[in-house]
């Protein structure tokens, strides 16, 4: 139901799926909404016509804000679906370009190095400034986090074309590595119920299918490096090189082992600048691992939380909602 006047920019759509509706609010999902952008023309996709995502009713207060954020030719831009391996490639990316740095980086929080730009369209900031305009006071050069799809980048990104890298993980590893992680924050349903929410694009920035897609089909641009969270596990060595080379940058032997070993998994899971742990929670590293942030950092860790008939629905879902089968690789 579309409940805003044709000029503004974005079309605002109730949820209507009788699942959801049954249950929003015992699963703290009540203010959710579907946003559709209602103009692409200056995003350089062909014959494109992406979705409505999902978000809460708060993007409409910052839609504004959103739509006219200030973007700068010195911006580095991260982007990702939500738990695709972002905290790990803004580590990277953070590093490599301010010449790599370690003490910097641990002496700092990648929050406060790295602003989340759109999380005032789904969460209330603490402190009630929205993340955007924190976003805009950051000296340059500014580094920025955003899981907004492809259609709704603020209508200046299209006219600078800052650096950015989009990072891409299988999809079944992102719906248990997702659930976990609102599960830690706000969601109140169980596993199964999330993951059949998953599947009907009704978590935040969602559908996954489509913001990858949207992506990806900016290879071409010479300002977009796609990377794949599975290439970075495989073979970190190969994946740092590829983010030397887009951003000009070159290290030494020596300083790269450092790099390395300051982007394993067990370094990130115990720095915390990176793994967003609670310093006040002296007990913190003893969680239980399904409660951090930084949790297993595992690339088929989904094999061990999905049952056969869950797999094989992700996987089914997957392929029917991809009309192009050469890309299906982006999510198996």
């Amino acid at each position: 139901m579309q409940n805003v006047m044709e000029s503004q920019p974005f079309e605002y759509i109730e949820i209507t799926d009788p699942v959801h509706v049954e249950t929003h609010t015992e699963r703290a999902e009540e203010d959710y909404i579907l946003v559709k952008a209602k103009s692409c023309e200056n995003i350089p996709i062909k014959d494109w016509n992406p979705p409505a995502y999902c978000f809460t009713t708060r993007f409409e207060k910052y839609a504004d804000q959103l739509l006219n954020f200030a973007v700068k030719p010195d911006d580095v831009w991260v982007a990702s679906y939500p738990k695709s391996g972002t905290t790990w490639c803004q580590e990277l990316v953070w590093l490599v370009c301010n010449d790599l740095n370690f003490s910097a980086a641990k002496s700092e929080s990648l929050r406060t190095r790295f602003p989340f730009l759109d999380i005032s369209l789904i969460h209330d900031t603490i402190d009630g400034v929205s993340s955007f305009e924190k976003t805009r006071n950051k000296s340059s050069p500014r580094f920025i986090k955003t899981h907004l799809p492809v259609s709704m980048l603020p209508k200046q990104y299209w006219e600078v074309l800052p650096k950015t890298v989009y990072i891409n993980r299988n999809v079944k590893s992102v719906a248990v590595s997702y659930y976990h992680h609102s599960k830690n924050f706000f969601y109140r349903g169980t596993k199964e119920e999330f993951i059949k929410s998953f599947m009907k694009d009704l978590q935040f920035y969602s559908p996954i299918h489509t913001h990858v897609i949207g992506y990806h089909s900016l290879e071409n641009c010479s300002n977009v490096l796609f990377l794949k969270y599975e290439d970075m596990k495989c073979n970190l060595p190969e994946t740092v090189e590829k983010v030397c080379r887009f951003f000009g940058r070159s290290y030494e032997q020596d300083e790269l082992n450092l790099l390395y070993e300051h982007l394993s998994f067990d370094a990130m899971k115990n720095n915390l600048a990176c793994n967003y742990e609670d310093r006040s929670e002296g007990d913190w590293q003893n969680k239980d691992r399904d409660a951090r942030f930084i949790r297993r950092g595992q690339m088929d860790s989904w094999k061990e939380e999905l049952s056969t008939d869950q797999t094989e629905e992700i996987d089914r879902w997957t392929c029917e909602s991809i009309k192009d089968h050469n890309l299906l690789d982006l999510f198996l």
